[in-house]
């Protein structure tokens, strides 16, 4: 089974990065472009890791870790954002996201996922 890292970022240094990482470590990278495809992409078995930017410009993280918990529950969540940013940090964990991480992290965080037996949780 191919697995698929879920990106809910726009961007395009953080795709180049995640799109690198992918390829390396054997994941499919998945981009959405709409709820429609978010949703999709997680009932898709293969999503099995989702990254979500907490400052997407066109993605509200409330709604997009809502929806992932609510479709994916298996899924790993990861939310990213700016380390300043504790509000939007404080609220993504509020809400359900346990792993919140700055985007000095990410990378790193992602690589301990993927390289994981199982990438659920």
């Amino acid at each position: 089974m191919s697995r698929t890292l879920l990106a809910v970022t726009s961007d395009l240094l953080w795709l180049g990065k995640l799109r690198n990482l992918a390829t390396r470590l054997g994941w499919h990278l998945a981009v959405p472009q709409t709820k429609l495809d978010i949703t999709q992409l997680l009932l898709d078995g293969d999503t099995q890791l989702v990254a979500v930017d907490l400052h997407h410009p066109r993605f509200d993280f409330v709604e997009t870790i809502r929806l992932v918990r609510g479709t994916r529950w298996d899924a790993h969540l990861v939310c990213f954002g700016h380390h300043t940013d504790a509000a939007r940090i404080a609220r993504a964990k509020e809400i359900g996201a346990k792993d919140v991480v700055p985007n000095g992290q990410l990378e790193h965080r992602l690589v301990e996922l993927m390289q994981a037996p199982s990438t659920h949780g």
